[in-house]
């Protein structure tokens, strides 16, 4: 595995390191395809974005998806799509909406699993007969959740399908998630985490992985072919 860590002093340092991989895949294709994750980091990043590269980023050559998402409606302030589209697709006008691909947290779970799985195979390129996203953006829970697969769901990881229903561990709310072969299929997979709450997991699963790797889905991801980015900022990389 191709294991990068880097530790950036605060939230707007990780944005810019984010944003240099960014740029950087841009120079290499047409069109780059991400999936985003919800949570507080990627809020941070988006208005980042917004206030330093509203213009001198082409959006309009970036392809949306999500690697997960809770059923709710997009306008819940529960939804990632909902997040991201108010912070950033609302502020940004050349972003291409043909290319913004949301998981319909509002349809029937299990009709909108076969869909989203469709529309990965529609849009993405394949690799090892999969769909490939050029990077996956990915956070890690207090529990060592990464998408939406929680650690009492953990088999859900290695299942034969792209796209899962998967539920919250107390709330049972169902959520929407892209499994591992998915996760593990990207060219660039990108933990991004902040926080001190976050710093002994990030210890256990940078440093122990073979350990936690049937206890946390985070310990899981392990790109077959591409690079696994860790970008921590100081306080969830604290006791590395």
């Amino acid at each position: 595995m191709d294991k990068k860590i880097n530790i950036y002093k605060d939230v707007e340092a990780l944005s810019e390191g984010f944003t240099s991989l960014l740029k950087e895949e841009l120079s290499k294709r047409e069109i780059v395809n991400i999936s985003l994750s919800g949570g507080s980091t990627p809020k941070a990043l988006f208005n980042y974005w917004v206030a330093n590269y509203s213009e001198s980023i082409d959006w309009n050559r970036i392809a949306f998806f999500w690697g997960d998402e809770r059923c709710v409606r997009p306008t819940d302030e529960m939804s990632n799509f909902g997040m991201t589209k108010s912070l950033l697709f609302d502020k940004i006008p050349t972003i291409d909406k043909k290319k913004i691909h949301r998981i319909h947290g509002e349809n029937e779970s299990k009709e909108e699993v076969q869909w989203y799985t469709s529309i990965m195979d529609k849009y993405l390129p394949k690799e090892n007969n999969l769909p490939t996203f050029d990077i996956m953006m990915l956070g890690m829970g207090d529990d060592g959740h990464t998408v939406s697969i929680f650690p009492h769901q953990i088999e859900l990881w290695n299942v034969e399908a792209d796209c899962v229903t998967a539920q919250h561990p107390e709330t049972g709310m169902e959520r929407i998630s892209l499994t591992g072969r998915i996760v593990n299929n990207a060219r660039n997979v990108v933990f991004l985490v902040t926080g001190k709450n976050k710093a002994e997991k990030v210890k256990q699963i940078v440093e122990e992985r073979e350990a936690f790797v049937d206890t946390y889905p985070a310990a899981k991801v392990n790109p077959v072919n591409g690079k696994l980015f860790w970008m921590l900022d100081e306080e969830a990389a604290s006791l590395l």
